[in-house]
C-alpha cells in the first residue's frame, strides 16, 4: 500500500484506558455500545492513504498493512485530540444564546461565534460552554481491517462523493472514460445546499487524485410550465368539473 491508494476498511474507534467505544463502522457494535445513529450509513469505510485529517500513525500503518489482517494502532492523546484546555471553558451571557435563538441546557452542543461547544451548566444569566474537543485528554486506540483496494477510476470518483457528499453517492450516475469523469447529479441533490459545499470538494480530490481527468458536472433543470399552459390547464379542469357536476344533476333528477 501506497499514498494515494483507495482502500476499504471496517474499523473501531475507542478512547482512554478503559478503552470506551466511541465510533465504527460496523452496524451490530454500535448496538452492543449503546452508540447506535440511525441516521449513520454502516458500510465499509473508504480511506485514502495519505490524507490530511487521518492520524499520521494511522497513515503509516496502512503502508504496511495486507487486505484481510486485523491491526491495531494507538495514537498518544498529544497527536490526537489534544490536552483539556481549562482556557477553552468560557462563560456567556444568556443574552447571547437569545440573540442566536438558542435555550441552553446542559449537555446541549452550539455553536456561538463559530465555535463549537457544549453547554456545561446554565444559571440565572450565565451560560457556561465547554470548547474543548469532545475526545480531549484521552490516548486514541484505532482498529482496523483492510477490506479491499478500489483499482477503477469509476470506483475512485464514486468513493470520493460518497466521501464528500453525506447523503451518499447511490444515485448518482457516474462514467470515467477517455480522461473524462462524466458525473450526472439527481434531482434532490441540485437545490441542496450541502451538495454546493460538497461540489467544490469533489472537484479538488478528483484533480488531486485522478490529475490528468476532466471533471463533467452535469445538472438538467427543465423549463418552468408557461403561465398561459397553467391557465388553459386549469380552465379545462374547471371546464371538465362542471360537465361531471351537470352530469350528476342530471342523473339525480331522472
Amino acid at each position: 500500500m501506497e499514498d494515494g491508494d483507495f482502500i476499504k476498511i471496517d474499523f473501531e474507534m475507542r478512547l482512554g484506558n478503559e478503552k470506551k467505544l466511541v465510533a465504527t463502522n460496523e452496524e451490530k457494535l454500535a448496538k452492543d455500545n449503546g452508540i447506535y445513529d440511525p441516521d449513520t450509513k454502516y458500510k465499509e469505510t473508504t480511506l485514502i492513504i495519505g490524507s490530511e485529517g487521518i492520524f499520521k500513525e494511522i497513515n503509516e500503518s496502512l503502508k504496511s498493512s495486507e487486505v484481510g489482517k486485523e491491526v491495531e494502532v494507538e495514537i498518544p492523546m498529544a497527536n490526537a485530540y489534544g490536552a483539556r484546555d481549562p482556557n477553552n471553558i468560557k462563560v456567556h451571557t444568556m443574552r447571547e444564546f437569545q440573540k442566536n435563538k438558542i435555550d441552553p441546557v446542559p449537555g446541549q452542543e452550539v455553536r456561538i461565534n463559530n465555535r463549537r461547544g457544549k453547554v456545561i451548566s446554565v444559571s440565572p444569566g450565565r451560560v457556561l460552554v465547554d470548547y474543548n474537543h469532545q475526545w480531549a485528554g484521552k490516548d486514541v486506540f484505532y482498529k482496523y481491517t483492510v477490506k479491499g483496494k478500489l483499482e477503477t477510476e469509476d470506483e475512485k470518483i464514486s468513493a470520493i462523493i460518497d466521501m464528500s457528499y453525506s447523503k451518499g453517492v447511490d444515485n448518482f450516475t457516474i462514467s470515467a472514460a477517455d480522461s473524462t469523469a462524466n458525473i450526472t447529479v439527481p434531482e434532490e441533490a441540485k437545490f441542496d445546499i450541502e451538495w454546493l459545499d460538497a461540489k467544490f470538494r469533489i472537484v479538488d480530490l478528483i484533480r488531486k487524485h485522478l490529475p490528468s481527468f476532466k471533471i463533467v458536472i452535469s445538472e438538467e433543470y427543465l423549463p418552468r410550465p408557461k403561465e398561459g399552459k397553467t391557465e388553459e390547464t386549469s380552465a379545462e379542469a374547471v371546464k371538465d368539473e362542471a360537465d361531471k357536476a351537470e352530469k350528476n344533476q342530471e342523473e339525480t333528477t331522472q
